[in-house]
Parts: C-alpha cells; structure tokens; sequence
C-alpha cells in the first residue's frame, strides 16, 4: 500500500539481539537490519498478525537471500516455527495498524507538546507568514492548542514538566509484553515520579532479552521505575530457559569457530601436500642422482645434528629426512648455488 511503514528502532543495529546473529552468520550488523526489514516489510504487508501459514524457514532464507537467517532468528525469539508456519512474536506491539495508530498518536502528542512549550515560553504562537494558506492553518492550529498553564502546586511543578505526560498506548505495550492488569504498575511507577520514557525503556531492555524476564517480572519492575535508576537495574536473575538460550547460541559460536579452524587446518594439509608432491616431481631424481657422499653433505648442512639426521643415517632419504633434504635442494636451486 502506498505510504505504508514499519516501526523499527534507531539502535536496532547495536541490540544484543542483533549483534549475536550478526556473530551467529558471520556477517555485520548492518546486513542483519536489513534483513529484518525486508522481512518485517513482507510480513507487513502479507499477513494479519504476524503469522503466515505455510511458509517455512527454507522459504524465509531463500526470500531474504541469507542462509541460516530465520534459525538465528528462532533462537533469539524473533521468529517461531509453528507445524503449519512461522510467526512473529508480539507482532502487534510494533507492526498492524493499532501500532502504527499508537505511534501516530505518540508523534502527534509529542509535537503538541513542542509547539505549546513555544506558546508559554514566547507568549505566542511561532512565526508564521502573514498570506496564503499556511497563515490560516497556523492560526487554526493556535485555537486548537491551547497554551498549558502549570499546575498550581509549585512543588510538583518543580519535580513534573508542566506540560501533559503522553502515557498513551503505554498500557497496550505492557499488555503486549504479556503483563496482566498493569494499572497498578503504572500507577506505582508514576507515584515514583517516572515518565511514559522509563517506562518504554524497561520494556525495550526486556525486549532485547527474549526469554529474560516474564510478565510477573517485568511487572514488577515497571512497579520500580523511577528518576536516577537505570532500567537496566533492579531485575531479577534471567530465566533458566534464556541462560539455556543464550548458552546455546554461544555453544554455537564455538562449534563454528572449531569448524573454521578444522577447514583452514585441511587447506593447509592439503597446500603442503600439493607443494611436497611439486618438489619431488621436480628435484626428487636430481636427489636420488647424487652419490652417497653428496647425499650426506645436503643432510648434514640442512639436519644438522638432531634425531632426523639420525633417522637418515638409519634409513636413509626417506619420509622427514627426504622431505627436509629436497626443501633444501629447493632453496639452493632457486639461489642459483644448487650443489
């Protein structure tokens, strides 16, 4: 549809929950945001509520063109694998149309409040041109906004800003994080003297620790909101299912840096094996030529006197001892001072 959004956070980039499946794929975090877009945009567009039957995992990677994508995100809690689909988690809280109806109405506060702070501090309304239409919508705006006067009680003015505190679809977002009857932790948070803000940060932090913390804690810590504590403070311990998780993803990482290590070990095998079979081609007959005393001459100078130089006298150019012999024919050769 023409004009139509998503919600997506300015710091989605550095989420916790975003930089451990940038670690997970082994991309940046950049790729990740937007992968998410492109798949919050689809499941925007193409589903009521997040949920979209018949759609798989496999469909998902093919469709973002990132393999592993729709696991990560699984793992994380930003995608579910139902028998007969896959679903977004809490759509509703950032997508669909009461989001956006919220987020609207969120905006649109936030810049009544803009312009009624100009009304009381200048004493009117910021300048406008006097022709044409735009004088007319400002001076319509005007008698639409009244300026706010402070409260009475100076005392409470000094501590609250003297202009209405948008709380608006704060209780739906609790709601949508699965809290029941938050009225009295919002209420509890406001006697504390917190703002709609500290109260949308425990939830964002909450957010970015899928499976952290239930609906009983968050409630609990909305109930402890207040000016000076930080909303990463003031939380139980994290839920043994999000330990779990998060010990798995980084169980993850490991066994996909052991793999890197283990493949890089391989190629390196086989390099070496390439270059040894060279090397023979090349100067094993000029090796196999020489008489015994110029044999014994290019082991003593590359062997020195150490248990390989003792294998060869045992042995012979065979094995180690051939291998460390030819290297050295190899180094002299491309000097131009071969014996």
């Amino acid at each position: 549809m023409a004009g139509d959004w998503i919600k997506v956070k300015t710091d989605l980039a550095t989420d916790p929950a975003v930089i451990g499946i940038a670690d997970t794929l082994g991309v940046d975090e950049d790729l990740v945001v937007g992968k998410l877009c492109r798949l919050w945009s689809w499941a925007n567009s193409h589903t009521e509520d997040g949920h979209a039957a018949g759609v798989t995992q496999k469909w998902l990677d093919r469709h973002l063109g990132l393999d592993g994508l729709a696991a990560a995100l699984c793992l994380v809690g930003w995608l579910e694998a139902t028998p007969d689909g896959v679903c977004i988690p809490k759509f509703d809280r950032h997508n669909g149309k009461s989001a956006k109806t919220r987020a609207n109405a969120r905006e649109r506060k936030r810049r009544e409040r803009g312009v009624s702070r100009s009304h009381r501090d200048n004493g009117h309304a910021p300048s406008v041109t006097k022709t044409g239409h735009k004088t007319e919508r400002e001076e319509k705006r005007r008698e639409e906004i009244p300026p706010l006067t402070p409260p009475a009680d100076s005392a409470t003015h000094a501590e609250n800003p003297p202009y209405p505190v948008a709380w608006e679809g704060v209780e739906a977002d609790l709601i949508g994080a699965g809290v029941f009857a938050p009225g009295a932790a919002i209420s509890a948070a406001k006697l504390s003297g917190a703002g709609p803000e500290h109260v949308r940060d425990v939830l964002d932090y909450a957010a970015s620790m899928p499976g952290a913390y239930g609906p009983g804690a968050i409630r609990n810590r909305v109930m402890l909101c207040r000016p000076g504590l930080d909303h990463r403070e003031g939380w139980p311990g994290p839920s043994p299912a999000y330990e779990a998780q998060r010990q798995a993803i980084q169980e993850g990482k490991q066994l996909k840096a052991k793999r890197e290590a283990d493949a890089a070990e391989l190629q390196r095998v086989e390099e070496q094996r390439l270059a040894d079979a060279e090397i023979e081609k090349r100067l094993g007959p000029v090796l196999d030529g020489m008489s015994d005393e110029e044999q014994f001459a290019v082991a003593r100078r590359c062997l020195g006197e150490s248990p390989v130089f003792d294998r060869y006298q045992r042995e012979g150019a065979v094995g180690l001892p051939r291998m460390l012999m030819l290297a050295e024919l190899d180094r002299y050769t491309t000097a131009g001072d071969a014996t």
